[in-house]
């Protein structure tokens, strides 16, 4: 607090100038009993005073340099020379020599100043050059120089009332001696001292730097803590204090740095000087700050955005030590607004600030939007501001949504209690695919979907070649239609008949194209019986017996036929959803596959009936783990996608016309029963990434299905 003292401000030297000023103007017209000085004898003491001051607190608060010096002493020469001392009544020899002698004493100090000059311009002769200005400095200070201008103005001009000359001779003494005004600017500076001292202890550091408009870098003290969501005040410098919520540190040469989030203004404010930042350690009331700004009790602060976000993704530097994860959902607050927004990626990354680069984290995410139980996530129009405060969700208590007859929850947003609504409905009519890998879920998805499509009244007709829905299925009392064997066997001779037959095969054409007729006719009663029963909701297709894929496509295109004719007669009198399970066998890419002209044809039709069967009620559930082997014709008619784990470039190429590319560079990396979902079925606006429990009781109904292999007995006259 000593160099405080020694050292004031310029602005406190400018209160004690003003102060110093103002008394002595206000003595001058009572002594003088004028209002402005003349340059008579009577104003000399007043403008030596003045300059003086000047000399003293501005130009040279606390030594004197020879141009100081020397440009004072030749306005005290000044001031003395013209001095009119003839006005004076008595003891005008003993002011003359005075005078003289005074001059003679500045015009000494007017030579040391210009050696001193010359010394250091030259600078040959280093310790006369110190000799010199140290004289300098101690006979050219303003006291010695304008105290003689002084005496001589006021035992000169002040002779008619000896009780004024002895006032203004005692008040120039004690101002040239004590200094009052600057020993109370003192006194108070020390009284501020000693309450800055006492939160000296608490100090942290100073304010290094601050990044528009509430990161703050502070340079931290030697042994200073810094601590990861502590609290602190910070002093700024256009007077006002904040709180500020410790964020996380990094080296800076030998020094560390700690960057910290303002959260609010200081209401009972602490002495301390611009810059300086102090521990608090109040957890009460940094958790009230937290909750105030993220508007949710038990919100964890991670982190805040940074440069490059838009509307649909945001980018933000970590500043927490929690274990994020993709799909994780974190909120910032956005004109009064909870915007949520997804994690997909993240990556490492250099953040330059004057020496050492830190390393983080740079997270993007993307926005899902706000969130309303009954409309689920919907778009915010605009994005956050740069360092706005991110906050974890998963400590947040989110209300169920609102379910309507047709709606389900299709999977839950992780590290979320948020379930996001699907309806059965427009999964039906605007068709729907479920992509992924084996292993990942997908089939166990579809199966739930399914229930929940006949829990709500829909006829679902499946066509499955893996066998496993007959059993996993089996508590809905599903029904089989299917070609008898011997229609199975017809139809494929039919087939090769055609392809083995003579050029343009008419005959075997024409014999193919007859008994598809027959085959229809028993279809045709098959499917009028599924889709017009009261008790029968779940019909299975099951063609294993079927080694032909050209007889395959051909027996799924009649029965898919035959259930849009219906549709056409009765129009909107059922809804129907067609599940298409190992899509690629069914509905393969024809193009460049080798397929013939008819067996294109018949993947032709299929794809005819997924674009028009939507007006008729008919909708379409494609699933496959080989998107790139399923027809983009048909694929692209569906409006909602589930899509699991994919590492084909093929299919991730399609899916960007899903998707945002940032999605889909997520999809490599979904964990089981994870899939990103989106479209018209779901509640949502944005793509989502969802997930789905583990349930040992379907884990247990799939591995029954895995029968081993019967064991096979040791040959004759081998041992075990």
């Amino acid at each position: 607090m000593a160099e405080r003292d020694s050292f004031p401000t310029l602005a406190d030297r400018a209160r004690v100038l003003s102060a110093n000023i103002a008394f002595f103007y206000l003595i001058f017209i009572f002594a003088a009993n004028r209002w402005l000085p003349t340059g008579g004898l009577e104003s000399v003491w007043l403008l030596s005073a003045f300059a003086l001051w000047f000399l003293n607190l501005l130009s040279a608060p606390w030594f004197v340099p020879p141009r100081d010096a020397l440009a004072n002493s030749i306005g005290a020469i000044c001031i003395l020379v013209t001095a009119e001392i003839v006005t004076a009544q008595k003891f005008q020899a003993e002011l003359e020599i005075i005078r003289w002698a005074s001059v003679a004493y500045c015009a000494a100090v007017v030579a040391l100043s210009l050696l001193a000059l010359f010394l250091h311009d030259r600078n040959e002769h280093p310790v006369l050059a110190r000799v010199v200005f140290r004289l300098t400095a101690t006979f050219g200070t303003g006291e010695v120089l304008y105290t003689p201008p002084a005496l001589v103005s006021i035992i000169g001009a002040y002779q008619g009332s000896p009780i004024t000359t002895a006032w203004l001779l005692v008040m120039w003494t004690i101002f040239v001696i004590a200094d009052p005004f600057r020993q109370m600017l003192a006194a108070r500076r020390y009284w501020q001292g000693s309450s800055v001292a006492a939160n000296s202890a608490s100090m942290v550091g100073t304010i290094e730097r601050i990044d528009h408009p509430n990161i703050v870098r502070v340079r931290l003290k030697k042994g200073a803590s810094w601590k990861r969501g502590t609290l602190h005040t910070a002093s700024m410098s256009d007077g006002d204090q904040r709180f500020v919520i410790s964020l996380f540190t990094q080296m800076q040469g030998v020094d560390v740095v700690g960057t910290g989030l303002c959260v609010a203004d200081v209401a009972e404010r602490v002495e301390a000087s611009p810059g300086q930042v102090f521990a608090t350690h109040d957890t009460d009331k940094t958790n009230s700050f937290i909750e105030i700004l993220s508007g949710a009790r038990g919100s964890e602060l991670i982190g805040f955005t940074v440069e490059n976000s838009t509307i649909g993704q945001m980018r933000f530097e970590i500043a927490a030590s929690a274990e994020l994860s993709e799909g994780d959902v974190v909120f910032a607050k956005i004109g009064g607004n909870d915007v949520f927004y997804q994690i997909l990626d993240a990556e490492t990354a250099e953040e330059s600030f004057d020496q050492n680069p830190r390393g983080t984290h740079i997270v993007r995410a993307a926005q899902l939007g706000d969130y309303d139980s009954a409309k689920g996530f919907t778009k915010h129009p605009w994005l956050p501001a740069m360092n706005t405060p991110l906050f974890w969700a998963k400590s947040r208590t989110f209300p169920p949504p609102t379910l309507a007859e047709d709606d389900f929850i299709i999977g839950r947003v992780p590290s979320t209690n948020i379930g996001v609504v699907a309806k059965i409905d427009d999964i039906v009519k605007f068709h729907t695919a479920i992509l992924g890998v084996t292993g990942t879920g997908k089939t166990e998805l579809a199966l739930d979907v399914i229930r929940e499509a006949v829990r709500r009244d829909v006829k679902v007709f499946c066509v499955d070649f893996t066998g496993e829905y007959r059993a996993r299925l089996a508590d809905l009392a599903p029904t089989f239609p299917s070609p008898t064997p011997q229609q199975i066997v017809g139809l494929e001779a039919k087939l090769l008949a055609v392809e083995t037959g003579t050029y343009g095969a008419p005959t075997e054409k024409a014999a193919l194209d007859a008994f598809l007729k027959t085959l229809r006719t028993h279809i045709d009663t098959q499917i009028a019986t599924f889709l017009t029963s009261t008790t029968d909701s779940l019909g299975i297709l099951e063609l294993t017996e079927i080694s032909n894929t050209k007889a395959t496509l051909r027996t799924t295109e009649q029965y898919l036929s035959a259930i849009m004719a219906w549709a056409r007669q009765n129009r909107q009198a059922r809804r129907i959803l067609l599940v298409l399970e190992e899509a690629h066998t069914i509905i393969p890419e024809t193009f460049g596959s080798g397929f013939d002209k008819d067996t294109q044809w018949v993947v032709s039709r299929i794809g005819q009936i997924a674009l028009q069967g939507r007006k008729y009620g008919v909708g379409l559930m494609v699933i496959t783990q080989r998107t790139a082997l399923v027809s983009k014709t048909i694929l692209s008619q569906c409006n909602t996608f589930l899509t699991h784990s994919l590492i084909d470039q093929t299919s991730l190429n399609f899916l960007e016309s899903v998707y945002s590319s940032q999605h889909v560079k997520s999809i490599p990396n979904l964990g089981q029963f994870e899939f990103l979902a989106f479209g018209k079925g779901l509640r949502v606006e944005r793509p989502i990434l969802l997930r789905r429990e583990f349930s040992q009781a379907k884990k247990d109904a799939s591995d029954r299905l895995r029968r081993p292999l019967p064991a096979v007995a040791p040959a004759a006259g081998t041992t075990k």
